[in-house]
């Protein structure tokens, strides 16, 4: 009696913990029937799973008195809940607290000053690496008189014994004043004007250091010259400010007048120009409020040792008045200019430091009486050279040489020796 009620009460706990799961207390064809369903309908097949009933160590041994084998063949499989628990945790992980209006306004902000200080610095930065390129050329020939050993296109020379190396730091600039008004006016090739100044600026962009070589007008030398159609006539010694006349009174004098002067200086690389008309003295002089300079001769309406405050034509008669009673008078009249370059670079640069939009406006003012290839880029490389190097340094230096009378003409011809030496100082750098 006691054995029957021990093996009622285990039947019943079996039952009750396999209910969890199927109801066993149905017919054989029922439980048939849910083995037998078509599942087709989920989804997915990851959300089946075979449950077998949990077993404690006290019901495990009441089992040995009875035999389920039979029923655990016939456990259906049963839906889980898996995927729809994982969807219900996501959709917790992804509340989140809204972001206050004024820290989205300082995100928003700060993201576009980010993107400006990004743009504005790869923009400088490409403009200095295209100004690099276009002012330091790698590709040359320099010349040498006869008595100097050259190698290497010129990369090495050995003149009285002393060996020198090629600074390919240096670049440089020719300056042309023209004797015309109105450079956008239409012009006959042969003439076209005269470069009646001629300044090769040179600048060391390793050091900042800068050189202004002044070139005498009337310098004999060849000149390459076209007809009045544009058409190649041949090569022709003749002063050098008739090189500007045979173009088209812009580019192509420019680029005639610049190949005039590299065969001076023995094919030395020469990337950028920069000529101004009659009519630019004037504005680029007012652009810095006017110059002073003191007279070093008397002419025109100038007295030497007199100090005067030039503005407007006063300007240009300073710079362009010319003595007609000795041959060398373009000699003091490059004197002349000189002077009033110095105290006009000396007073840009004290104006400079205050204001760094001086030298912007001074290019705006001479804009439409010049003509030139500096860019923007060789802009931004040679004022990143001037204040990386801690400003501007520079020497003054004239082509050696004789004028001499030809008739009604003066010619200037070059004292060679003389010449290259001062050629070396400027471009080359002794080895060792």
């Amino acid at each position: 009696m006691m054995n029957g009620k021990m093996h009622n009460d285990s039947h019943e706990k079996n039952i009750s913990i396999n209910s969890k799961y199927v109801d066993y207390s149905d017919s054989i064809s029922e439980k048939s029937d849910v083995v037998n369903k078509d599942f087709s309908a989920y989804d997915d097949l990851d959300d089946y799973i075979y449950k077998k009933p949990a077993k404690s160590k006290k019901i495990a041994s009441n089992l040995k008195t009875e035999d389920f084998s039979e029923e655990l063949d016939d456990i259906p499989f049963v839906v889980s809940n898996r995927g729809v628990r994982k969807k219900h945790k996501n959709h917790h992980c992804r509340k989140k607290k809204k972001m206050k209006l004024w820290k989205k306004v300082a995100l928003s902000i700060s993201c576009v000053l980010l993107g400006l200080i990004v743009m504005v610095v790869g923009t400088v930065a490409l403009l200095y690496y295209n100004g690099s390129n276009e002012l330091i050329s790698n590709d040359y020939s320099i010349s040498a008189p006869e008595n100097v050993d050259v190698q290497n296109n010129g990369d090495i020379v050995v003149y009285n014994g002393v060996t020198y190396r090629y600074n390919k730091n240096i670049t440089s600039i020719l300056m042309m004043g023209i004797d015309e008004r109105e450079l956008d006016a239409p012009k006959t090739i042969g003439q076209a004007g005269q470069s009646d100044v001629n300044i090769l600026l040179t600048v060391d962009t390793s050091t900042g250091k800068m050189t202004m070589i002044n070139i005498s007008r009337d310098i004999m030398t060849e000149i390459t010259e076209y007809s009045a159609g544009g058409s190649y006539i041949g090569m022709n010694t003749m002063q050098l400010c008739l090189a500007y006349s045979f173009g088209d009174g812009k580019e192509t004098s420019c680029n005639n007048q610049v190949n005039a002067v590299k065969r001076i200086f023995y094919n030395i690389p020469i990337n950028s120009y920069y000529s101004l008309d009659l009519d630019g003295i004037a504005a680029i002089n007012d652009s810095v409020g006017g110059v002073d300079v003191v007279s070093p001769e008397t002419i025109g309406e100038f007295k030497e040792g007199e100090t005067y405050h030039l503005e407007g034509e006063q300007a240009e008669a300073f710079v362009r008045e010319r003595r007609h009673d000795t041959v060398d008078a373009n000699n003091y009249r490059m004197a002349r200019q000189q002077i009033y370059l110095n105290a006009f670079i000396s007073k840009l640069i004290s104006q400079t430091k205050s204001d760094f939009s001086i030298p912007l406006n001074l290019f705006n003012a001479a804009g439409e009486y010049s003509c030139t290839n500096i860019n923007a880029s060789k802009i931004c490389y040679l004022a990143a050279t001037a204040i990386t190097n801690g400003g501007m340094s520079y020497d003054t230096l004239n082509v050696p040489g004789e004028a001499k009378q030809n008739g009604d003409y003066a010619e200037f011809y070059i004292d060679e020796t003389k010449f290259y030496e001062m050629f070396l100082s400027v471009f080359y750098q002794p080895v060792g």
